[in-house]
Parts: C-alpha cells; structure tokens; sequence
C-alpha cells in the first residue's frame, strides 16, 4: 500500500497547548493541489505559526490537531485501509459508510478522534482529514467537526488529473 502523501500519523503529532480562547466563527477554505480536497476550517483554532499545511498537518489551540492525507488504496477496502493506517490506537465507536465517503469517531485515551475519508477515482485514492482534541474541549470542537465533515470535497482538477 503506497502512502502518497500524509503529514504525520496522528498519533505522532506534538500536540500543542494554549489558554487562548478561540471560537470557530471565521472559517477560511483550504484547496490542496497535492491532496486532491478541498476542506474549510476554522481560523481561530489554527495555530498558523506553528502548522505546516504543505504537509497536512495543522496544530490547533487547546491541545488539539488536524491531518489531511491522500493515499492510494490499490484495491484495499477502505475500511480495513483506516484500520491498519489513520485509525490505529483508536477505540472505534462510530461509523458510517456510504457510496464514496466514510466517517468515523472515537477514543485515544481521554481524546475525541473524528475523520472523514472520501474515495475517488473507483477506489483507487482514499482523501481523508482526521481531528483529535481532549474531551474537555468538546463543546468548542463538537461545533466545528459538523461543518469541517461536511465541507471535505475532492477536488474535480485532481478527479480529471488522476482518474
């Protein structure tokens, strides 16, 4: 299995802390050529000096992070892909699966863990985002995760570059 792209595997992020109080009001699109998606986040909760975009990896405030990742799947189940990849340590409690998408929710610890992996090009590219952040935090990012799930596209220039 190729991993073609992916910043850091969420269990190896170095987490960040901050006091500082940050609601998802002012929201900003992200468009990655690399990453074939499109994904809005929150721009208060970005820690910009300290993420690295390019990489799929963002830093967020309060002790949270954010990964963007592309791989090819070469004819795996997308399931058993997460499983053995993005979804390792993680106690699943959640998911669903429809024709082209799937997300899942979860624990590492004491820490919520939500993702979102949409499939392109008959199954060959999995595009996914994944979310950690403690359970104490869950009233500030509860709210965020909804728009960012839903907001996660791949990008018709990566559908006509790659498929």
């Amino acid at each position: 299995m190729k991993i073609l792209y992916r910043g850091a595997l969420l269990g190896l992020l170095a987490l960040m802390s901050s006091a500082a109080q940050a609601a998802p009001t002012d929201w900003t699109r992200f468009t990655s050529r690399q990453y074939g998606l499109t994904i809005d986040y929150p721009v208060g909760l970005v820690d910009e000096a300290r993420s690295n975009p390019a990489q799929g990896q963002y830093l967020l405030r309060r002790d949270a992070a954010m990964i963007l990742s592309l791989d090819e799947l070469k004819g795996a189940d997308v399931r058993r892909f997460l499983d053995r990849n993005l979804l390792q340590g993680v106690r699943v409690t959640y998911s669903q699966r429809k024709n082209n998408w799937m997300a899942y929710s979860g624990y590492v610890g004491s820490d919520i863990v939500y993702g979102r992996t949409h499939i392109s090009c008959g199954g060959r590219y999995a595009h996914s985002f994944m979310i950690r952040y403690p359970r104490t935090e869950r009233a500030t990012y509860d709210r965020a995760v909804e728009r960012l799930s839903h907001s996660l596209r791949v990008d018709p220039a990566f559908i006509s570059r790659s498929c």
